[in-house]
């Protein structure tokens, strides 16, 4: 099976926990997914199964979309009230207006640093697993850009915002900041991904317990043809010869009128994905030069 799932990952399990759980349903070993999400958090988790692994590089670099809870007046050691509590502090004090506008200061390009509970790797090793063994966690910081930020909700000691980001980005490690920020400390509650790019979204994604009900049946309507994501690449139907030619990497000349020259404008070359008359994703490519000086299609992933 080559595909992509749509998926809504439930709370209290990791996204490999996920991953194992749906091999044993679909009968798939090999599985991938883009952006991991911790386990208190649900929401869009982009999962490829099958040789539609080969596309997860294509995904990785999408910025994605948040809806965060904080709660006020807690500090623990993982940033999320899953963690243990280090500090609470009264956050009575606050008002509306002061609790929007300290979240609202984070708009824009920001540094980071990694929460010391996150799977950020040092040396090969996850830093969660050096904090569980009370080892120091050396600080990773990183650039992120965050935009389109709206307060939803103020109900304190809760609060409720959402934000897209770029990828990378800890929205337990935000949480952290802006309770320095308020000088109460802060702790996520809850968090949902809304979308990942603006393809998978919260509002077409597949929930586990559906996706079981469906495989008990033999029913895998919920697995998305890898063509249907690649909405940035320019279809071209493939015969059979042609297939043969992409399958061992040579470049595919393609037919007059499907490189049409406003394809080509731009620094990046255009992407082409190629498919059967019924629908299925042969290979994905970039439109080159032949050289009998026409257009072509070098193969870049072959799926089949």
């Amino acid at each position: 099976m080559n595909g992509v799932i749509n998926l809504d990952k439930p709370t209290g399990i990791s996204s490999n926990g996920v991953l194992t759980r749906l091999k044993r349903l679909i009968g798939e070993s090999k599985m991938g997914f883009v952006g991991t999400l911790d386990p208190m958090a649900q929401g869009v988790l982009p999962v490829f199964v099958g040789k539609a692994t080969k596309l997860i590089p294509n995904f990785e670099g999408h910025d994605k979309e948040y809806r965060v809870t904080l709660r006020l007046g807690e500090r623990t050691d993982t940033f999320d009230t899953d963690g243990n509590l280090i500090e609470r502090r009264d956050a009575s004090h606050l008002d509306e207006a002061r609790v929007r506008e300290a979240i609202l200061a984070f708009q824009g390009e920001i540094i980071q640093v990694a929460p010391a509970y996150s799977a950020v790797k040092h040396n090969g090793v996850p830093a969660y697993r050096l904090a569980r063994q009370g080892k120091p966690v050396p600080e990773k910081r990183r650039r992120v850009r965050l935009c389109n930020m709206v307060v939803e909700r103020v109900d304190l000691p809760e609060v409720t915002f959402r934000v897209a980001c770029t990828p990378g980005t800890y929205m337990r490690s935000l949480g952290e900041e802006i309770g320095k920020r308020l000088e109460v400390g802060a702790a996520v509650s809850r968090l949902i991904r809304l979308r990942c790019g603006n393809v998978f979204r919260l509002e077409n994604s597949v929930a586990m317990e559906a996706i079981q009900e469906a495989a008990d049946k033999d029913d895998f309507a919920f697995v998305i043809n890898p063509s249907d994501i690649l909405v940035d690449h320019h279809p071209y139907t493939v015969g059979g010869a042609e297939e043969r030619s992409l399958r061992i990497g040579r470049v595919l000349p393609l037919a007059d009128g499907c490189a049409p020259p406003n394809l080509l404008e731009g620094p990046d070359p255009p992407r082409i994905k190629a498919i059967r008359p019924g629908g299925t994703l042969v290979a994905v490519g970039v439109v080159v030069r032949t050289r009998e000086g026409g257009w072509g299609m070098q193969p870049t992933k072959v799926l089949v």
